[in-house]
């Protein structure tokens, strides 16, 4: 009887019912999302490798061959065949230092 104060005993598995309920609707939304926005959890970082063939790129030091050559094996490993080196002596140029900023100087 329900006068007794503990209803009939049902309660309670009401209770964790809808609690597992929740749980699983929580579970499905976030599966659902992570397969809809991948990177939404990454923040959108990249290598700092990448980062670096990216911006290499784009102050002019390589060429448009060159950089989709590198980006490819950053991004899937082995591109295939080796490339020939750029210059005859069969090594690559080294990189040119980057000029002074001008800190520490007396003008």
């Amino acid at each position: 009887m329900f006068w007794w104060g503990w209803g009939s005993g049902w309660g309670w598995v009401a209770g964790l019912a809808m609690l597992a309920f929740w749980i699983l609707v929580i579970l499905v939304a976030v599966v659902l999302l992570r397969r809809e926005l991948p990177h939404a959890g990454t923040g959108g970082r990249t290598s700092p490798a990448l980062r670096l063939l990216e911006e290499r790129y784009a102050r002019g030091e390589m060429d448009r061959d060159d950089f989709l050559h590198r980006r490819e094996v950053l991004l899937h490993g082995s591109a295939g065949e080796p490339r020939p080196p750029s210059d005859s002596t069969g090594q690559a140029p080294p990189t040119e230092p980057l000029p002074p900023t001008g800190e520490g100087t007396d003008a």
